[in-house]
């Protein structure tokens, strides 16, 4: 086994977990592997993302997997657009379709982009909120809670932690600083 990541691009391919040769092509890719990260979980399937029944027979395919060959599967998916546009990405139940997608699962991570209220108690101007996204765990069955992390866009878009003052706690004289991912113990 090599150290290299393999990267395999579906777009243009017709893929559903569900049908045994894709299923056993996505078996034959994790033989080996720690991680397989699916991006996204819309381009693996052609379920019906509301239908809870289907959601959990696609999930189970994933644990299949999982079970067989040790390698964690990690999945991007989508927000609800309402959770997006009323800044909600961070709740756990923001995930859009069924709510087996966030029930059957161990771990959920967020990245939330900035909103005009925390734009204006971190003192970002308003053209530059844009650059600044929330990353958060809302569920984490086996671990403590970890704190929401800032990060900002650096050159070529990569994220990088930001040091941002919370000035809510300017007016008691109390400033807080977001600590950066490095110096965090927890992690």
């Amino acid at each position: 086994m090599d150290a290299g990541v393999d990267i395999f691009p579906l777009v243009g391919h017709p893929f559903d977990l569900m049908k045994k040769p894709c299923f056993d092509w996505a078996l034959e890719c994790a033989k080996g592997r720690r991680l397989m990260l699916i991006d996204t979980l819309r381009r693996i399937h052609v379920a019906d993302e509301n239908d809870g029944g289907e959601m959990a027979m696609l999930l189970g395919q994933m644990e299949r997997i999982a079970n067989l060959t040790g390698c964690s599967i990690l999945f991007l998916h989508h927000t609800t657009k309402a959770a997006a546009l009323n800044g909600q990405a961070d709740m756990q139940q923001s995930s859009r379709g069924s709510s087996v997608l966030t029930d059957n699962i161990r771990w959920q991570a967020f990245l939330g982009g900035m909103t005009k209220e925390e734009a204006k108690e971190h003192g970002i101007p308003e053209q530059d909120r844009g650059q600044f996204v929330r990353f958060g765990i809302p569920k984490r069955n086996y671990g403590a809670p970890v704190p929401d992390v800032w990060l900002r866009r650096g050159d070529g878009g990569v994220l990088v932690t930001a040091d941002l003052i919370d000035r809510k706690h300017i007016k008691n004289k109390l400033p807080v600083r977001v600590k950066p991912v490095a110096e965090r113990q927890e992690w």
